[in-house]
């Protein structure tokens, strides 16, 4: 096997490797809480959202970012793109992508029309209005306009040459991989009972 395949190969099975470690952890997370008291509900409500969502992401974002450069710059997107995007924006993106792609083969992933359109692909949904909020209310914020994002390509500290240098081919090709690993690794083996 050429070196360059060794290394992608390694690169996506550290980023499944990873998306395991995070499947498991979200399986161990607090109880939801809930209440009969109306005036308890608010608290709960925060604390909740905080327990199921804000600190398992920022925990995901973290470990990720603390891979460096053991995995690649486009399995990192992609798996960025598989637990951070809804499903439908996820086919959206997928679409503009390959219609890109058939206009430019070398065609970048940044490019302004996914900016403009998918929070957490480049991110044009006005983060920067939002530097003079706490994480927790952006992450809120981000929940009501585009769910389950704030740019996280920026949280991980992603050099601005390497992200503007994404090709969408290259993303698309690590996207698939990724996918497919991920269906037969981690999901495959819960339908089959094992």
């Amino acid at each position: 096997m050429p070196s360059d395949a060794a290394s992608s190969n390694a690169s996506r099975n550290r980023a499944v490797n990873l998306y395991q470690q995070w499947v498991r952890a979200r399986q161990n997370r607090p109880p939801i809480r809930s209440s009969n008291d109306p005036k308890l509900l608010p608290a709960i409500e925060e604390e909740n959202f905080r327990t199921q969502l804000v600190e398992p992401r920022k925990r995901q974002l973290d470990e990720l970012k603390a891979t460096g450069d053991q995995i690649a710059f486009p399995d990192k997107v992609a798996l960025l793109v598989t637990t951070e995007i809804p499903t439908l924006e996820t086919s959206t993106l997928l679409q503009r992508l390959a219609g890109q792609l058939a206009v430019d083969p070398d065609a970048t992933y940044f490019s302004q029309v996914n900016m403009a359109d998918n929070c957490g692909c480049g991110c044009g949904c006005c983060c920067a209005a939002m530097t003079d909020l706490s994480y927790q209310e952006q992450i809120v914020a981000h929940y009501q306009t585009k769910p389950y994002s704030i740019d996280p390509f920026n949280e991980l500290g992603t050099a601005v040459e390497t992200r503007d240098n994404l090709r969408v081919s290259d993303f698309l090709e690590s996207f698939q991989a990724v996918s497919a690993q991920i269906n037969t690794q981690v999901n495959q083996r819960f339908f089959e009972g094992s």
